[in-house]
């Protein structure tokens, strides 16, 4: 009963085991058939349109929830189900279902679940009768097989379905595979974009779709394929934009200061690329930065700073701080050649500090984690070095003064000066060096690096012997301190002082010429007064004045005034050779002022009325008539016998102060002879200097004794080129005596014979005092006959000028008390005919002493001509019987013979002024007899002691020397050894000891005066005092070292230079009495507008532009100092 029951349950476990198979058959169909068709779909469809990312990913993601969807309910479900897994089919549904399958069970497997589950629930009656009925309707339905019901066969119709599906899709794929393997991979790769195939392709040649913000950024395409499109379009956003053809296949576009990342498509008529994307990273930038210019503080200049600009000139030495402003920048490295630094960064600025001493390159790199090495600032310091200063330098000599020396120079630098110095060196005689690079200062603007400057250098100073030479140059440094004051200096120039020799040969050479063109001169003149008669005959003869008398007039006028220009050219020449004659030569003051009184003499030549009267004549020219001419003429031709006789009186009197210049000069060379020959006898006595030394010096005494004695035949010539040559005594005799007395001295000398050679230069020395003595004397007394000679001439001018004016008054009164018609007037014609031949005589006696006699002044002979014009014009206006026009004319005369009467006395007295002179010096010099060193007042007393002194300091020094020699040359001792003929040692030593005594007592006198005139003396005198006395302690204790001869050196040098300035401040007190013509003070050459340079100078500090930088401050100097 139960068995039957077991099989129909196990029958119903079969049946829902194969229901859910075939569902899962049926199922599979149905899910590859839908699945399939709908790949087919969207492949087919992708393929062809080439759908964008959101169709295709509506694609994608439409297929996966199908797939999904169709899978669980097809497949998973049934499969669930088959696995007993889930609610599975209830038996009354399989019994409904097999029920329906079957007719013959109908609903009986139906009533057997009904029944079991009546019995499950017990609700039944019998439980028997229920089992029974269960089993037997079991029975009948058991051999049935129930799986059957299930419809096997209806599910694999549908098979069909699917073939289609697969067979298209078999089909398609074997066509054209790509409608499947590109539409799938673009629709599962739906976020990519995917190009339409098209007959082309782009290609993207840049390695990177990178770049950094702000740059440019050119896009590079290239078109590959068999077909090339004319052109290509970027299309960004909704904006497009052509590329530029490089080439057929090649296209470019150019992304101009990029800021943000940029998405792109490549677009043509058929085709448009897939997106493209630009990256846009951040660019390290430098902003702004500014350079410090700090300058070196010597330059004087306010610090700058710059501002965005690296290329940068700047002066050597000076520091740049850099400050670099930054965006987006991590690091900063600054390169120079020899320098790379990695800047620290403080809120994105970076500073670095360079000093700059040469021009160099410099690159700023910026960098971040992006980006390096790209954008490189690059620039250039040029450093413009301290240059050395530049000096230019000319000179020019003064005219008057040899040893002054003008010089205008030129100095440039870059940013200025520190000193500008004359240095110098001194040289004696010989070539030795005195004294070396002694430096003066020069003021200069030290902040006008263009400038001119001048200096005035008076080589007087420095106490130059005759033959000593100087070296000289300009240094001038800069001011770059760093540097040490860089320095430039112009050629070593030389100067040397002429000799003596050189000197006198150039007088002697000047004075010759001198006097050519004084003749030269007065022939000139006498040719224009002729000239001037001739014209004046010529209009008198014609009845009014021509054009052509007009232009000889004035041609006339025109060499006049030329030969004024000649007269002014004389003068300044001769004043030139006087001036070089009191620098040189020791004249007397009794030659100064003749010399002085020649000046003064050309002024009154060239007097002020004389040229304004031819100016007013030149002026006149165009506007004269024959009597205007006349007059003129008549003008001109006293003015031009003035000029004559001063001329020829000038020519004479220049000739009569060449020879007492001659005369004294020839003097005091006897007696300086004289003392060197008995220097010299004293040198030979004391046997401390070699023969050949001695034999040396008495030759060179003797070759200035022969040159003296051809002086003095020159002094011969000279006198007899005078008009009334003086008498000249015959001292040739003597002159034999001391030519004798040499040669005999030599050839003792040659023999060794000291003794009879020191005492004949002695009597030679002697001899030649004696010499000068007879020659002064004579020249002394010849003075004093001429003197009284003139005196006794200008005597009888005077009276017989007295006679004329009592003649003038008597025949003025006479003629005052006439008429016309009186017969007297006949007498009265012939005394004053009378009267003007006793005037010609005066005129010819005076213009006779003038030409000897200085005394006579140029004003005495204008006086004279207005005399004789008076006279004249009186004498004719008698004659034409105009009385009353001759008084006028009488009275006009003689007040001018009273004029000159009292300057005749003026000139008298000048004249006897010089007698008693004369006849005081005569007397003095008979009285101290040839023992005078000079009988005149030509010497100085301090200027005698100072030279007296350094002559016996040398000669004391030269015995020292060879006593030090000789003790050096024996054993080293001093000893009181005799040797024969010569003092002992210890005499020797007390002899030297007093000479330097003797010497130090001088100077002490010498020093009293001084202080006895200022108050306190001389301080180098007084230490050359103290000097002589550590010299006479070592004497007297018998001590000679090297020390004292260099001290004793130190001394002479000192009175040397005492002599020097002694001589010199003789010099100036003599020039400072002669103002108009000896102006001490430095006068440089007129066309070199000293005055006018230093006012532009000035013009030009005040002028630039204190804060203008150095390039164009220098172009500012530069334009001004180019001005004229």
């Amino acid at each position: 009963m139960f068995e039957n029951q077991r099989i129909v349950r196990e029958k119903l476990r079969d049946f829902a085991k194969k229901y859910y198979l075939n569902q899962l058959y049926k199922g599979a169909i149905f899910f590859v058939a839908i699945t399939l068709l709908t790949f087919i779909l969207y492949t087919v469809l992708e393929y062809f349109s080439y759908f964008n990312s959101l169709v295709r990913s509506i694609f994608f993601y439409s297929y996966i929830l199908l797939f999904a969807l169709t899978f669980i309910f097809y497949i998973l479900i049934p499969i669930l189900k088959i696995l007993g897994l889930g609610k599975q089919i209830s038996n009354e549904k399989i019994a409904s279902l097999i029920g329906k399958h079957f007719p013959e069970i109908d609903d009986k497997l139906l009533n057997i679940l009904q029944l079991e589950n009546l019995m499950k629930e017990g609700k039944f009656k019998s439980y028997d009768l229920l089992i029974a009925a269960i089993d037997a309707k079991s029975e009948k339905i058991k051999p049935f097989p129930f799986v059957k019901a299930i419809p096997f066969k209806k599910s694999t119709r549908y098979l069909k379905w699917v073939s289609i599906p697969i067979l298209l899709f078999i089909l398609l794929f074997s066509v054209k595979s790509e409608i499947f393997t590109d539409s799938t991979k673009r629709i599962v790769q739906y976020q990519q974009y995917f190009e339409r195939p098209a007959p082309y392709n782009f290609e993207i040649l840049n390695p990177s779709l990178t770049a950094f913000q702000n740059e440019t950024y050119e896009l590079r395409v290239k078109v590959v394929g068999d077909e090339v499109p004319q052109e290509v379009y970027i299309a960004i956003k909704d904006k497009r934009f052509k590329l530029q053809a490089k080439s057929l296949t090649e296209f470019s576009y150019t992304f101009q200061n990029i800021q943000r990342t940029t998405e792109f498509q490549l677009v043509t008529e058929e085709f448009t690329s897939k997106p493209y994307t630009i990256s846009v990273l951040p660019k390290p930038v430098t902003i702004s930065f500014v350079v410090n210019l700090q300058y070196p503080a010597y330059l004087n200049k306010n610090n700058e700073t710059v501002e965005n600009n690296g290329d940068i000139i700047v002066p050597e030495g000076t520091t740049l701080t850099w400050s670099f402003y930054t965006k987006n920048t991590d690091s900063m490295l600054f390169i120079t050649d020899n320098l790379q630094k990695t800047l620290q960064s403080d809120n994105d600025i970076y500073q670095i500090s360079v000093r700059a001493k040469n021009s160099f390159d410099y690159a700023v790199i910026n960098a971040n984690k992006y980006y390096s090495n790209k954008d490189t600032l690059k620039h250039a310091i040029t450093v413009v070095p301290d240059k050395y200063p530049e000096i230019f330098v000319e000179s020019r000599q003064d005219s008057f003064f040899a040893d002054r020396i003008y010089f205008k120079g030129n100095i440039k630098d870059d940013y200025g000066f520190n000193s500008l110095k004359f240095v110098y060196s001194k040289f004696n005689a010989d070539g030795d060096l005195l004294e070396t690079n002694q430096a003066i200062s020069i003021d200069i603007q030290n902040r006008i690096t263009l400038q001119d400057f001048y200096y005035y250098f008076d080589a007087g100073i420095l106490y130059l012997e005759p033959g000593y030479r100087l070296e000289y140059h300009f240094e001038v440094r800069d001011n770059d301190a760093p540097n040490g004051f860089k320095m430039s200096k112009t050629s070593t120039f030389n100067y040397r002082f002429k000799t003596l020799e050189e000197i006198e040969q150039e007088l002697k050479q000047g004075n010759s010429e001198m006097k050519d063109d004084f003749s030269q001169l007065l022939k000139q003149s006498k040719q224009l007064s002729k000239e001037l008669e001739q014209l004046r005959q010529q209009i008198m003869q014609s009845k009014t004045t021509s054009w052509q008398d007009q232009q000889k007039m004035s041609d006339l006028i025109e060499k006049y005034n030329d030969l004024q220009k000649q007269i002014q050219d004389l003068k300044n020449q001769q004043n030139e050779q006087y001036q070089v004659e009191e620098q040189y030569k020791n004249l007397t003051p009794e030659i100064l002022k003749k010399q002085e009184e020649l000046q003064k003499r050309f002024d009154e030549i060239l007097s002020d009325e004389l040229k304004e009267m031819f100016q007013k004549m030149q002026d006149m020219m165009n506007e004269l008539n024959k009597d205007k001419m006349m007059e003129m003429m008549e003008k001109m031709k006293l003015s031009n016998e003035e000029i004559n006789k001063s001329l020829d009186e000038q020519l004479q009197l220049f000739k009569h102060l060449e020879f007492e210049k001659k005369y004294d000069e020839i003097i005091d060379k006897m007696r300086q002879l004289a003392q060197e020959e008995k220097q010299l006898a004293e040198e030979t006595k004391n046997k401390q200097i070699s023969k050949e030394e001695l034999l040396q010096k008495q030759e060179n005494v003797e070759q200035k004794y022969e040159q003296l004695n051809k002086e003095i035949q020159e002094l011969k010539k000279l006198n007899k080129e005078l008009e009334e040559p003086t008498n000249m005594k015959d001292h040739s005799e003597l002159q034999k005596d001391i030519e004798k007395d040499m040669q005999e001295s030599k050839e003792s000398l040659q023999k060794n014979n000291r003794n009879k050679a020191s005492e004949k230069q002695k009597n030679a020395g002697e001899k030649l005092e004696e010499l000068s003595y007879q020659m002064e004397l004579d020249k002394l007394e010849n003075e004093g006959e001429e003197l009284e000679e003139d005196i006794e001439t200008l005597r009888q001018i005077l009276d017989n000028l007295v006679r004329i004016s009592f003649q003038q008054e008597e025949n003025l009164v006479a003629v005052r008390a006439m008429s016309p018609r009186s017969s007297s007037l006949t007498d009265a014609v012939r005394k004053q005919f009378t009267i003007q031949e006793n005037m010609v005589i005066i005129r010819d006696s005076l213009n006779a002493l003038a030409r000897r006699q200085a005394a006579v002044k140029p004003f005495i002979h204008k006086e004279v001509s207005k005399i004789e014009t008076h006279l004249e014009q009186a004498k004719v206006n008698l004659n034409d019987r105009r009385t009353s026009n001759s008084a006028s004319n009488q009275q006009f005369a003689l007040t001018s013979i009273n004029n000159l009467a009292l300057m005749l006395g003026e000139s008298l007295k000048e004249i006897k002024q010089k007698q008693q002179q004369n006849q005081s010096q005569c007397s003095k010099c008979k009285k101290k007899g040839k023992s005078s060193s000079s009988c005149s007042n030509s010497g100085n007393s301090k200027k005698s002691k100072a030279k007296t002194a350094r002559e016996l300091q040398q000669q004391l020094n030269r015995q020292m020397e060879a006593l030090k020699r000789s003790l050096e040359q024996g054993d080293g001792k001093q000893n009181n050894m005799q040797q024969p003929g010569q003092p002992s040692l210890s005499e020797q030593f007390a002899k030297m000891a007093a000479q330097q005594e003797a010497i130090r007592k001088m100077m002490q006198d010498l020093q009293d005066e001084l202080k006895a005139q200022n108050g306190v003396g001389d301080k180098s005198l007084e230490q050359m005092i103290q000097e002589m006395q550590r010299t006479e302690k070592e004497l007297v204790n018998k001590t000679i070292t090297q020390q004292t001869i260099n001290r004793q050196k130190n001394i002479e040098t000192r009175l040397l230079e005492s002599e020097r300035a002694e001589m010199k401040q003789e010099k100036e007190e003599k020039r400072e009495s002669q103002v108009g013509r000896n102006m001490r003070n430095p006068n440089p050459p007129k066309d070199w507008d000293i005055d006018k340079t230093k006012q532009k100078q000035t013009e030009m500090l005040k002028t630039v532009p204190p804060n203008l930088n150095y390039y164009y401050k220098e172009k500012v100097n530069q334009y001004f100092y180019n001005i004229e």
